[in-house]
């Protein structure tokens, strides 16, 4: 290997978390950011270095132009599914590595990333530069292709449409009130208590009369109360460990077989008095295929960190 490209290697290692983190902030999916990092990895490896003034703005233009492609392709297939779609979750802390460390500098809320489905690609990658990397209106111009004057009003539409969008989501167009974040982690043990406990009537306590179930495996009825009940009754039926995790920064629960896979991830995305209004389950297995893997890399640490604090076996 030369220098020089021992050099891009090492140019690309550097930005690979932020690119990571980006991507996946575009596409809602782990495994679609991985497609689009490797792409621009390879346009990267065949480039000429020595005309890049600043690779790691060549890096993130190059990234955001391919997600906003993937994405165009995305939204055509996700619309046309016969089932839901939800963004694929990034459970915080499994492997921490350069990927975690910037979603952690960028996070976005699950719920936020479900209505960033509502925007155009455009809209999406000029939003998300903006208020998750607070790039400025002259850096996302030159990302996206477009003037500082139209990023600006592009921005400003992304944000009405997403207050618009948030305002419609909630009964009577009101937006719910702002929930402190200890009492929304007293609603997400009590459903993770309630689960593993099979007591579906505690469940069924839990969600307000108009709550929302939105899934990504099958078609789940907007419809208050049928919604939640259908899903309690799913849910109780079936034996679950359940244990707490953050799902993009914030707190969730992570249904587990009785062979320890992700069967399931709850995100409980609104609560009003105590009660959850809105509710994500991500099921899918082409969804948790990612977070799996990681998952049981995770546990696998853990054992190897008992077997090495265990005692030894005396003969």
């Amino acid at each position: 290997m030369t220098q020089d490209e021992i050099d891009k290697v090492a140019t690309f290692a550097a930005s690979r978390g932020k690119l990571m983190s980006l991507a996946y902030r575009m596409l809602g999916s782990r495994a679609e950011a991985e497609d689009v990092v490797q792409d621009a990895w390879l346009k990267w490896h065949l480039a000429d270095a020595s005309t890049v003034l600043t690779p790691a703005a060549w890096l993130t233009t190059l990234t955001v132009r391919l997600a906003i492609d993937r994405l165009r392709h995305l939204r055509m297939e996700r619309q046309s599914r016969a089932t839901g779609w939800l963004p694929e979750p990034w459970l915080d802390g499994i492997a921490p590595s350069a990927e975690e460390e910037a979603l952690r500098a960028s996070a976005m809320s699950y719920g936020l990333l479900l209505l960033l489905e509502r925007l155009t690609p455009d809209e999406r990658a000029a939003f998300v530069l903006h208020e998750a990397f607070d790039c400025d209106y002259a850096d996302i111009a030159q990302t996206i292709g477009k003037s500082v004057a139209n990023c600006r009003q592009i921005v400003h539409r992304a944000k009405r449409r997403l207050r618009r969008e948030g305002d419609g989501r909630r009964a009577g167009g009101k937006p719910e009130p702002a929930v402190d974040p200890s009492a929304h982690a007293r609603v997400v043990e009590r459903l993770r208590a309630a689960i593993e406990a099979q007591d579906r009537a505690q469940l069924l306590c839990l969600f307000a009369e108009d709550a929302v179930v939105l899934g990504d495996a099958e078609e789940v009825d907007a419809g208050a109360a049928i919604a939640s009940a259908r899903w309690v009754d799913q849910v109780s039926s079936s034996v679950h460990t359940a244990e707490a995790v953050t799902i993009n920064g914030g707190a969730g629960v992570a249904l587990l077989s009785p062979e320890g896979e992700i069967t399931g991830l709850l995100d409980v995305v609104d609560v009003r008095d105590g009660r959850i209004v809105r509710l994500g389950v991500v099921s899918s297995a082409v969804n948790l295929r990612a977070v799996n893997a990681a998952w049981g890399a995770r546990a696998v640490m853990r054992l190897l960190k008992r077997i090495g604090r265990a005692e030894p076996v005396m003969c």
